[in-house]
């Protein structure tokens, strides 16, 4: 799906889903450990509701002073390092990998002395030129994750995965699968995601100088630049796989159980139905009704987050370094065609 309409409709479809009864059958967009089929097909709605709402409380405004109030400390720290260090430098590499990461693991409770191994293995999982080595990080993961579920139950925090073990409801705790999978949603659709909008966001910013120059003197509001940010610069992967859990019929196409369903959030965000000029970034657009973060039931829980690290970024870089700018022409930028993911390389700079 590809027409924005036509996305959010779908996303609100019951019949859409990201299992399959016979996984090992089903359609692949790419043969990644990332986008084979997820979770029970017998339970999946269950499982989901169940997991994702132990955890919404923990995304919701009322909680994400916290969050902000780190956000903010490790934005200045990492822009202290670069600006002492001195341009130019690799703006992907020394402050959107860094603090998207950082902010993402401390947010779920993962330990500081796991990051580095995390990072290292998420990037392994997302390559899309070794099978062998995607997988076994992806498994490599999905077993950390159980051991951290296993001692946040012994050991309860302030954090995400202590969510998972710890919420109650009606049908009492979250099984053991439940916590598992959503720890997983919550992983992989977390730091990379965002380090790759964050670079393609000032890389947005610094092609087009006089909004940045608004920014920078405050003369343009940083939420509609957050807001531009996530409808315009989709980092690649941007084609998300799901299934149709039974018959469909949509405007005359006859959509079979099984099916695989294609979202692609990138041509959504680009439709000109939805979007008058859509091919122009323009931090004043308004009204800016993306689907960046999916819709519905696949509305992204993490959302909340990326909107407080884009805003902190987008109130701090500008005013911070105000004279920023590319050091390399941006048709030559590098980008990470090795991951499913996509990305940019680096994104060199100097002020």
């Amino acid at each position: 799906m590809s027409r924005r309409d036509d996305l959010r409709s779908l996303c609100t479809d019951a019949r859409i889903g990201r299992s399959h009864p016979d996984p090992g059958a089903a359609d692949r967009l790419w043969d990644a450990a990332l986008f084979t089929p997820q979770a029970n097909h017998t339970t999946e709605r269950e499982d989901h509701r169940r997991w994702r709402r132990a955890v919404v409380p923990r995304f919701g405004a009322p909680r994400m002073e916290e969050p902000r109030r780190q956000a903010q400390e490790l934005l200045t720290q990492l822009l202290d390092t670069v600006t002492a260090a001195g341009p130019p430098t690799d703006l992907h590499a020394r402050l959107a990998e860094p603090f998207s990461a950082r902010l993402n693991f401390d947010v779920l409770g993962i330990p500081r002395e796991d990051h580095a191994r995390m990072r290292s293995w998420s990037d392994d999982m997302r390559a899309g030129n070794d099978r062998r080595r995607a997988h076994a990080a992806h498994a490599a993961i999905t077993a950390h994750l159980d051991h951290l579920l296993e001692r946040k139950r012994e050991q309860p925090a302030d954090d995400a995965l202590s969510d998972l073990v710890t919420a109650r409801d009606s049908d009492g705790p979250l099984t053991r699968d439940q916590a598992l999978e959503g720890a997983c949603h919550l992983f992989f659709g977390g730091y990379e995601t965002l380090a790759a909008r964050v670079s393609y966001g000032v890389l947005a910013l610094l092609t087009h100088p006089d909004q940045y120059r608004a920014l920078a003197q405050q003369s343009a509001p940083a939420r509609g630049a957050v807001e531009e940010i996530l409808r315009y610069a989709v980092p690649g992967g941007s084609w998300i796989p799901r299934y149709a859990l039974a018959d469909i019929n949509y405007h005359g196409t006859h959509i079979r159980a099984g099916d695989l369903v294609v979202f692609h959030i990138q041509s959504a965000n680009r439709d000109e139905n939805a979007f008058p000029g859509a091919h122009l970034f323009d931090i004043t657009r308004t009204p800016n009704p993306h689907v960046a973060f999916g819709h519905g039931t696949f509305h992204c829980i993490g959302a909340s987050l990326a909107r407080l690290a884009l805003s902190t970024l987008v109130e701090t870089l500008p005013t911070r370094l105000p004279q920023l700018r590319l050091a390399d022409d941006p048709a030559t930028l590098p980008t990470d065609d090795n991951k499913i993911t996509g990305g940019l390389l680096g994104l060199p700079v100097t002020w």
